[in-house]
């Protein structure tokens, strides 16, 4: 093993197991609403070229449908 990974062994033995356990579980909510939101704007921007060119026929139509503010 290198230096660096006894030193991150080492570091995550000193710490409480519930600690360690809540740390991992909010970095994956992080992680996962991270891909969610990047994932979204993606698709909102894929869509938007999609609909300037009119590559995709009715699609008009079915944004529409939905009420404008």
């Amino acid at each position: 093993m290198t230096p660096q990974i006894e030193k991150h062994l080492k570091a995550n033995m000193n710490m409480r197991k519930r600690n360690i356990m809540l740390a991992n579980f909010l970095g994956g909510l992080a992680w996962g609403l991270g891909t969610v939101i990047g994932a979204t704007i993606i698709a909102a921007l894929l869509i938007s070229i999609l609909r300037f060119f009119n590559f995709i026929p009715g699609l008009d139509q079915i944004i529409n449908q939905f009420p404008k503010k």
